[in-house]
């Protein structure tokens, strides 16, 4: 056979194979039409092109820090350092929640975090080593050298910067 008898022959059988084709999709039938709910059960609850098993993204929590203590002389005078909850925070038992969120300064000192054990706002103590009474002011949280110092609320009421 001959190169042009092959091609004629491939032709041939494309072409077939285009009629038989066509009318089998002309015959199929026309999808049935929708009945109109009018109801609004036509919408899903929720967004069909999310996959559930994947979670929202959650918003940008949102935050504000607050100065509550304001020293008028170096804080070390007033606060004492409690070595066990020192020892706790620095394997990560006794510290803030968020770290910074409230502060306190004394004269050109940086930032002391703060936490209170009444009702622990923000205080993550799972030991429950809090007393109610104290303010924890915490120094260096994130790192190995964690310092935990105390004072009673009561000396440090004339500190205190309401909101």
């Amino acid at each position: 056979m001959t190169h042009v008898t092959i091609s004629a022959i491939m032709a041939g059988l494309v072409a077939a194979l285009v009629m038989m084709a066509g009318p089998a999709r002309a015959e199929r039938p026309a999808a049935p039409a929708q009945p109109d709910q009018g109801r609004g059960f036509g919408k899903l609850p929720w967004q069909s092109w999310m996959d559930p098993a994947i979670a929202r993204p959650r918003p940008t929590p949102q935050r504000r820090d607050r100065i509550v203590y304001a020293f008028d002389r170096p804080s070390r005078g007033l606060l004492t350092v409690d070595r066990e909850l020192s020892r706790l925070c620095r394997q990560g038992r006794f510290n803030q929640l968020i770290n910074l969120h409230y502060r306190a300064f004394g004269p050109d000192e940086k930032p002391w975090g703060v936490a209170y054990g009444r009702m622990a706002v923000n205080l993550f103590d799972p030991t429950r080593r809090r007393d109610e009474g104290l303010v924890y002011f915490f120094r260096g949280q994130e790192t190995s050298n964690c310092t935990v110092y105390t004072a009673r609320q009561d000396d440090l009421r004339g500190f205190y910067i309401g909101p």
